[in-house]
């Protein structure tokens, strides 16, 4: 198992995995924005909630696959996939502001466990430096 987690397979699954996540996120929330949104609870009523949503779920998810794309094409380089693990352990971060804040949110928990998981095990497959 510590060999698939050190090789170079297993860093392009836990790399891929996300790209291919953000990417499909990405695309679904371009082409029906509302289905999107009503999944997570959001109304977008206004232009105002669409641009804001589309910045996120289209912009910022489409920048995720390129950080990815880039981690995948540079696999001995570290520095990629840190910067993809950073912006998904951010959202974590932003999740547990959110639970101390405001509760237990009733629709993301799934998603929470994702994203924890996901950051973790792209920094337990990080190359080490040279």
């Amino acid at each position: 198992m510590l060999s698939l987690v050190r090789s170079d397979l297993g860093r392009r699954l836990v790399l891929g995995a996300p790209m291919l996540v953000f990417g499909g996120i990405a695309v679904a929330s371009a082409v029906a924005p509302h289905t999107m949104a009503e999944g997570l609870g959001y109304h977008l009523d206004n232009v105002d909630a669409l641009s804001e949503y589309r910045a996120i779920y289209v912009g910022l998810w489409a920048a995720h696959v390129v950080i990815f794309g880039l981690a995948l094409r540079r696999l001995r380089e570290p520095i990629f996939g840190d910067l993809g693990a950073l912006l998904i352990l951010g959202q974590v971060v932003g999740r547990l502001v959110s639970l101390g804040l405001d509760g237990i949110p009733s629709r993301v928990l799934p998603v929470s466990a994702a994203e924890l998981l996901g950051g973790v095990a792209i920094l337990l497959v990080r190359p080490r430096a040279p």
